[in-house]
């Protein structure tokens, strides 16, 4: 006569094996719990330091800009910006820079200037004259050769001869003059507009009034 089948021995679970499974997971858990509590801390101090900083609403660029393009509202935004890096003048309301055209390239958050655009007050050449220095025009004509080749930003030496005098008599009259802008070609420009010092004009005007050659020297980059 068969016996009736009996179910299995139930056997004991092997707690050892299944905490080891579970390592991995636990790890991953509290690396991820780790880095989302950094990040959190992170961006609560960075908007509690703003916060106790400073600040005043300025116009900054939304988007990099390029030269030439005009602004519409989705390139520009108004931001508050910590007042220790502020520069002075900067724009403070849309309307001062929708519709106009920037005048040089202009970074993703860069504050907004007069400068940045054509036309308006800050824009002219007046604007963009170093501290203590005038603008002044010298025509190519000025000069005994053609004038190097130019780009906005080189420094010239101007150098003075008067014929007949013995070549020691020649001398530096100005020295690392800015060229602001030039007329014509790169290579013998038609015009040089020049950043001087009163003294520098005066020294030009009175070499050009006696007679005086002027030889026209470019500085090296940094010199």
């Amino acid at each position: 006569m068969d016996r009736p089948q009996s179910s299995p021995p139930e056997t004991t679970p092997n707690w050892a094996a299944g905490t080891r499974r579970r390592v991995p997971f636990y790890l991953l858990a509290a690396i991820l719990l780790a880095v989302l509590a950094g990040s959190l801390t992170y961006v609560y101090l960075d908007r509690l330091r703003a916060e106790t900083l400073p600040s005043e609403s300025a116009l900054v660029a939304s988007r990099d800009i390029r030269a030439g393009e005009m602004l519409d509202e989705s390139m520009v935004a108004v931001r508050a910006v910590p007042q220790a890096i502020l520069p002075a003048g900067h724009l403070t309301e849309l309307p001062q820079a929708l519709g106009r055209v920037a005048l040089f390239p202009i970074a993703a958050k860069e504050v907004l200037l007069p400068k940045h655009f054509a036309g308006g007050p800050g824009s002219g050449l007046s604007a963009r004259l170093p501290d203590g220095r005038w603008a002044m025009v010298l025509p190519s004509g000025w000069l005994a050769s053609p004038v190097p080749e130019l780009t906005s930003g080189d420094r010239l030496d101007l150098v003075a001869y008067q014929a007949g005098q013995p070549v020691e008599e020649a001398g530096v009259i100005v020295t690392a003059v800015q060229v602001l802008e030039f007329s014509g070609a790169t290579a013998d420009a038609d015009t040089l507009t020049l950043a001087v010092s009163l003294e520098e004009a005066v020294a030009i005007l009175y070499a050009r009034s006696n007679g005086f050659a002027l030889l026209a020297l470019l500085r090296p980059e940094g010199g």
